[in-house]
């Protein structure tokens, strides 16, 4: 609409005495960046009257036709009637810098002091995809009255979609300032899917089957600075996939912003199962190109909906975006043995706003526990699940490997551990400490890090905790770093621990040293690291036991509880995909009326069927637990049922993932926190 007033306007302004129709067209498409022509100016009665004008932008991406616009000057406001105007939008032409020529055209043609008066009739706007006149959703009778006063433009247009021989109506007023501001909004009270989405591709992966959007509204201008809304009724649509799903009876809130798209709120069936929806795609690049092409997010969102989709007891499907490259998931699955609640987190290691670390319980290796979310709370994660096998019920320190924040907290044992990379890679492997400590009399190998009590040659950091433990034959030397000899330390005490010791940097020696000990004074040499080497670690933790290696089951050598192999309860672990994204999955169990649980052959074919390559389990039975952030919501909450009366155990640590993307555009936080259930832990 602005192109046509400003082309009306001009040809008002520079024909007031005749000129060749070339020289003007070319001064309207130097000042307004687009094609123009026309094939006739003449005056009628005193009036100008422009027939077959047209104007399209340089990428295509909008085309305006008008049959006949006439012109009367003779008073203080010029008056237009414009008639048979046709738009062509075309969204998958649409450049970034397309919506600015206009607006910079008036600028350049200085119409401060223009004041015109629009009457638009028998307009039409169609939105088409690729050329004109291949599939488009028409509005026809297009009505309405557009203004412009001293560069400011406002209108108030309406027209109506079609569909065969019905007609659906919308309005729309919009106010457009001197200054380039745009404010405005379309509405319509119902409009069918189907014209709607003849602009979609057939190679698209969403195709519209029918439906309708009511209550709808698209505002622009104001903040948010672009807004679609809507509720869909009835919708059906052709999902295409590996295979193709439909999805029907769709109805909920659906929401387009700037940059997002997203529902409080979705139900539908796919392939006859109950599906559920609620959160935002955040990765939208363009308005409409998702349709058409998708985006990883979309993608994600997909693998979670169909990766069970062929699990003959599979009941029902909820899906969740919890924050940009995290996806949250809960499938309801029956079976020969009984009922399956499966709980899933779907992360992108390579999403530039995500990353992962671990979290210990009070900060220490050495602790009286910490629930899962309230280390998700205190540590501001999105999502996450309890961590490795722990001494339950007396000091709370892991078994295996744990590396927070690139730092090593805690050494390993002969278990697997899973690495996370700083560039977002994933590594499943046995780790070992190796290390030695040298002083003027003896060399020891250091078997351990923060492991107590110690039985050989164990390090102490501070991260161990506030006090050592009493310890029957261990002796406890404290360690000064020396200056300008890296890997140097000054004994500065040392200490049988047969009573509680203050935690500092040193060496705990255990009864099965043998040779003499460090004195105080002595200049000893210490140094110790990771086998395999992984030195751009960000975060780590143990578990185990492997359940998958190289898409195949693993019958782990070293699996921790070996007598739980085949007992159905409680599991959770961490999986691999082959695209590297990483896959958090709970079952619960031991809630025979709700899940049963699993067997750990069992679990790993689940976690085959999910697509998994590699996989290693976690601390399972009344410790799995698995948080994360439900859309509209700021804190993390258990979203699996935990079999310790269905409330949540204390543990030692956790995995974590944590995102610095910005404020949702649909899915607004709710005022209140989250709850978290608290209960005492039990062994």
């Amino acid at each position: 609409m602005g192109v046509l007033l400003l082309l009306a306007v001009v040809a008002d302004m520079l024909l007031r005495e005749p000129i060749e129709r070339a020289a003007l067209t070319d001064l309207l498409g130097s000042a307004t960046g687009y094609v123009v022509s026309i094939d006739s100016v003449r005056r009628e009665g005193g009036h100008l009257v422009l027939a077959g004008l047209h104007a399209h932008s340089r990428g295509g991406a909008l085309v305006v036709d008008v049959d006949r616009v006439e012109i009367d000057s003779s008073g203080p406001r010029t008056m237009l009637t414009v008639d048979g105007p046709h738009f062509a939008v075309l969204p998958d032409r649409w450049r970034g810098n397309e919506r600015e020529n206009i607006r910079s055209g008036f600028t350049r043609l200085h119409l401060d002091g223009t004041l015109v008066d629009a009457r638009i009739k028998n307009g039409t706007v169609a939105i088409a995809a690729g050329a004109i006149p291949e599939r488009a959703a028409d509005f026809t009778g297009l009505e309405g009255v557009v203004h412009l006063n001293a560069g400011a433009l406002t209108y108030r247009l309406t027209a109506e979609l079609a569909d065969g021989e019905e007609r659906y109506p919308v309005a729309g007023v919009a106010d457009v300032n001197a200054a380039g501001g745009v404010s405005g909004h379309w509405t319509a009270a119902a409009l069918p899917l189907l014209p709607l989405a003849s602009t979609i591709p057939a190679n698209a992966p969403v195709h519209v089957l029918g439906g309708w959007l009511r209550d709808v509204t698209a505002s622009y201008g104001a903040a948010p600075t672009f807004r679609i809304e809507a509720h869909v009724d009835d919708g059906r649509l052709d999902l295409v996939e590996a295979q193709h799903h439909e999805l029907r009876g769709l109805h909920g809130e659906l929401a387009l912003g700037e940059h997002s798209l997203g529902s409080t709120g979705m139900r539908a069936t796919i392939d006859s199962l109950p599906f559920e929806f609620v959160g935002e795609v955040h990765d939208i690049q363009s308005r409409f190109g998702w349709l058409i092409e998708g985006t990883p997010d979309l993608r994600s969102l997909g693998r979670l909906m169909f990766s069970v989709a062929a699990e003959p007891g599979l009941q029902s499907v909820h899906c969740e975006i919890t924050a940009p490259g995290v996806m949250f998931a809960q499938y309801a699955i029956t079976t020969d043995h009984g009922p399956l609640a499966v709980s899933a987190l779907l992360a992108n290691p390579h999403e530039p706003t995500l990353h992962f670390d671990t979290a210990i319980a009070e900060d220490h290796i050495v602790s009286e526990g910490e629930r899962t979310s309230a280390m998700g709370l205190r540590t501001h994660a999105i999502g996450g699940v309890n961590g490795d096998y722990f001494d339950i019920g007396r000091t709370y320190q892991p078994q295996g490997l744990l590396i927070r924040s690139g730092a090593l907290l805690r050494g390993p044992t002969d278990r697997y551990a899973l690495i996370v990379r700083r560039d977002g890679g994933v590594t499943f492997d046995e780790f070992h400490l190796r290390g030695s400590v040298t002083t003027p009399r003896a060399r020891f190998e250091v078997t351990q890090l923060n492991n107590w009590p110690a039985g050989h040659v164990t390090v102490i950091t501070p991260d161990f905790g506030k006090m050592l433990p009493v310890a029957t034959g261990v002796t406890f030397a404290a360690l000064d770093p020396i200056p300008m000899k890296p890997g140097h330390y000054r004994v500065s005490a040392v200490t049988p621990v047969s009573a509680p010791v203050p935690v500092t940097f040193g060496i705990a020696f255990g009864p099965l040293v043998k040779g003499p000990l460090p004195r105080l004074g002595d200049d000893v040499q210490l140094s110790y690291a990771l086998e395999p080497a992984i030195g751009d670690a960000i975060a780590g933790i143990g578990g185990g036991p492997r359940l998958l290696k190289d898409g195949a089951w693993y019958d782990d050598p070293h699996a921790p509880a070996p007598d739980e192999r085949d007992v159905r309860w409680p599991v959770i672990a961490l999986a691999l995909l082959p695209d590297d994204l990483l896959l958090l999955v709970a079952v619960d169990g031991r809630h025979p009326e709700r899940s049963v649980g699993m067997t750990r052959p069992e679990f790993a074919e689940l976690l085959q069927r999910f697509g998994a390559t590699d996989a290693m389990a976690l601390d399972s039975g009344g410790s799995v637990t698995l948080v994360s952030r439900a859309p509209g919501d700021e804190n993390v909450s258990v979203r699996n049922q935990p079999s310790d009366n269905s409330a949540e155990r204390w543990v030692s640590d956790a995995l974590f993932l944590y995102s610095s993307a910005g404020a949702n555009e649909i899915v607004v936080p709710h005022a209140a926190m989250t709850p978290i259930a608290v209960a005492k832990p039990s062994p």
